[in-house]
Formats: C-alpha cells, structure tokens, sequence
C-alpha cells in the first residue's frame, strides 16, 4: 500500500469512526461485517436485521462494513466466493458512501441481500434506480480508485476487530462482539443495549 493509499484510508477510518460514535450517543450501533454473496449474511440480512429495521428503527442504527473474510494477496482483493463478490462488495461500499444515511441505505442493502447469490451489478443498478440512488456515481465509484480505496478501509476496519472476526456474519453491539445478535435474538440484543426511555411496542418483554 502506498503512503497516499494509508493516508486516505487512515482519514476514512477516523471519520466512520467519528461518525459511529456520535451515533452511538443517541443510538444503539449495530456493527455487521459481512460479505454480499455469503449465504449465512443474506440469511441475516433479510431476517433478524430485517425483523430489527420493521420493529425497533428509531433506537438503532446500522455500521454496515462489507468486506467479511475477503483477503488482500499479491495486491489483489480475493473473496471468498469470488470475483462477483469483490465486485458487490465495491457497490455496496460506493452506494453508502454516496448515501450514508443509514435509514435511507438500508432499503437498497436489503433490495441487493434479498436477490441473494443472484447479485450482480444490473441488479444493484435496479435496486439504486428503486431508491433514488445516483447509479452513475456508484458505478464509476466500484469500478475505479474510490471503490478501492474505501474497501481498504473496510479491510483495514475489519482487521482491526478485538476480538479478531473468524466468520461472517460478524455482528457488535455498540462496538463489542455479540454471538446473540447475529441470530434471531437480534432485535432483543438491541433493546437491552437501548438506555432510552421511551422504548418501542417489540421492547416491552
């Protein structure tokens, strides 16, 4: 990596940082390290974190990082389930730098998780295109030197979990790892993290 390369990462990281935590003042943060085409994050991703955006949107916000097991070798990205994987992963990365407001995000993530391994860059031009998303700054984004830079960023994020993440889907509650949010109690994990008073209808338990 280059010194150019580590200056613009190291500004990203501080400002998704400085972002998170202003976040997470009024919010619980829900961290998820996934990668596009991997079955067990398009299974998170279109049911508890689905179920948590229909039940408890207004306590909770998503720190989305799409990267998961992928790997750096020789200078070139390598993704655990291919080519077409790096490819999404650069989309995603893209379509929320473009718009990261989390609450207007969300429905074009989940439009892409719900297509499945079926994911390509046509259907996340149909998913940008259904939720007013600038397709055209997202597609020269993934395909040059941004959509590199900000998975350097997601690489380096996830490299610098505590403890190291050995799976996707990764999930964190407020920046620490939490095995009960990456299944069905995610919504629960989030309402026992909430120090709100005025709790949502799903929270009453």
């Amino acid at each position: 990596m280059t010194k150019r390369e580590m200056g613009v990462v190291t500004t990203l990281v501080f400002v998704s940082f400085l972002a998170a935590s202003v976040l997470a003042a009024d919010k619980v943060v829900v961290g998820f390290y996934g990668e596009s085409l991997c079955p067990d994050c398009i299974a998170f991703c279109t049911g508890p974190l689905r179920k948590a955006f229909d039940e408890v949107p207004s306590i909770f916000t998503l720190h989305y990082v799409p990267w998961g097991n992928a790997k750096i070798i020789d200078g070139k990205f390598e993704c655990q389930h291919g080519d077409m994987e790096c490819t999404i992963n650069a989309v995603e990365a893209c379509a929320l730098h473009y718009q990261p407001n989390m609450t207007a995000y969300w429905p074009f993530l989940y439009c892409m998780y719900s297509h499945g391994e079926r994911q390509d860059p046509s259907i996340a031009q149909q998913c940008a295109t259904q939720f007013d998303m600038d397709w055209g700054k997202i597609s020269t984004c993934y395909q040059g030197d941004m959509g590199h830079q900000l998975e350097l960023m997601y690489y380096n994020e996830t490299a610098s979990l505590n403890p190291p993440h050995q799976y996707t889907p990764w999930a964190t509650i407020n920046g620490k790892h939490d095995t009960e949010a990456e299944g069905d109690r995610l919504t629960s994990q989030i309402c026992r993290a909430y120090k709100g008073e005025d709790k949502p209808r799903a929270c009453r338990f």
